[in-house]
């Protein structure tokens, strides 16, 4: 072998190794951001009957991809100023398998991809004919310097890199839910607390998800108003029939110990459950913290006084709201010592806006819609 063809050899060697450990990083990375994506789309798949595991799914997935691309390298015989174009196809395909939305619990369809994918296809194919047809006509660059054969690779790599990214599902809030959702179906209430806790955005479904998983761990009033709340009560129940997580109405109806009548109020249902002693446990927590949520503490000390002891230790959202009612009605005694909470009450109208984890937060900033 003479010194130019061990040279170009050397180059091209060096070519295939950084675009390949580029690509394999890339796809790990990605694929770990996506992996509540994936393990809702396999569990919508299967029915429920298998799940993802991130750890083997990241590697199996991108060993396949690793395998396209060595095919289309060995068909296209691309020059190797062109070899990154070779990983097109396993960019697609890393994009089509993590564009998962919410319609999925309704059905997995195509969308998009029925015209996108083979369109990309076909342009791939007419770019690397013009790559090598390029490469011929301006003549032999087998003596140019492997750094200017190597840039145009990096470059094409970055930009498929931006591609896949923007074509693939990047919203914040739908990760969220899916995380939670995977959560779910494991069991980890706590982790489903964590999930976008530090976030200021959230969703009807994650909200949902949260206030099942808090009540859960017997931390629903004490832990409600932690976390942004999605438009009154609507946040603490889905409407049934419709599938946006897999997460469904009707087992959180089971949870709560009956169904909702045609026409009956998110409120009303609830109140119905406590009263008739139909409902289970934990509904009485959630017809409290609705009508927390939809701000009626007439309604809510009534309720309180009717179901609970009221005395020091109540759980902090239905202490901050009992304190609020006899603060807005000096002329009532109070129940007992409320030094704490005025105190407590103080500090929190002193506090900085980010201070958002009380219920009066929640009823001095939050506009109550009308909710059915």
């Amino acid at each position: 072998m003479t010194e130019s063809s061990s040279t170009r050899y050397k180059t091209a060697r060096s070519i295939r190794i950084a675009c390949g450990l580029l690509f394999i990083l890339f796809s790990v990375c990605y694929l770990c951001f996506q992996s509540p994506l994936l393990e809702m789309l396999q569990k919508v798949l299967s029915e429920g009957q298998t799940t993802y595991s991130p750890q083997w799914g990241t590697w199996i997935i991108t060993l396949i991809l690793c395998l396209l691309q060595w095919g289309i390298s060995a068909w296209m015989r691309l020059p190797e100023r062109w070899h990154a174009l070779t990983y097109i196809p396993s960019f697609l395909l890393l994009s089509f398998v993590t564009d998962v939305h919410k319609d999925i619990y309704e059905a997995v369809t195509l969308g998009r991809w029925i015209w996108l994918l083979p369109l990309s296809l076909l342009l791939f194919w007419l770019l690397s004919w013009g790559m090598r047809r390029l490469e011929m006509l301006l003549g032999d660059y087998r003596n140019q310097k492997g750094w200017s054969t190597l840039m145009p690779n990096l470059l094409t790599m970055y930009l498929l890199s931006v591609g896949c990214v923007s074509l693939g599902n990047t919203d914040e809030l739908f990760h969220y839910e899916a995380a939670a959702d995977a959560a779910l179906l494991h069991g980890d209430y706590r982790k489903v607390t964590e999930i976008g806790a530090g976030s200021g955005r959230t969703s009807r479904e994650l909200t949902v998800m949260r206030v099942y998983a808090l009540s859960r761990m017997d931390s629903l009033p004490d832990r409600l108003f932690d976390y942004p709340l999605h438009d009154g009560t609507r946040g603490l129940l889905l409407d049934a029939g419709v599938a946006t997580t897999w997460l469904r109405a009707d087992s959180l109806y089971a949870y709560l110990g009956g169904t909702p009548r045609q026409g009956e109020s998110i409120t009303g249902y609830l109140r119905r459950l406590c009263y008739t002693d139909t409902g289970n446990h934990p509904v009485l927590d959630y017809y409290l913290c609705a009508l927390l949520l939809r701000k009626e503490l007439e309604v809510f000390v009534k309720e309180l006084d009717y179901f609970c002891y009221v005395e020091e230790g109540l759980p902090k959202a239905y202490a901050e709201a009992l304190y609020l009612y006899y603060r807005q009605r000096p002329s009532l005694t109070p129940p007992y010592d409320f030094a704490d909470l005025e105190q407590a009450y103080e500090h929190y109208r002193k506090a900085s806006p980010e201070d958002r984890r009380h219920y009066w937060y929640y009823y001095d900033h939050t506009t109550i819609r009308y909710e059915k």
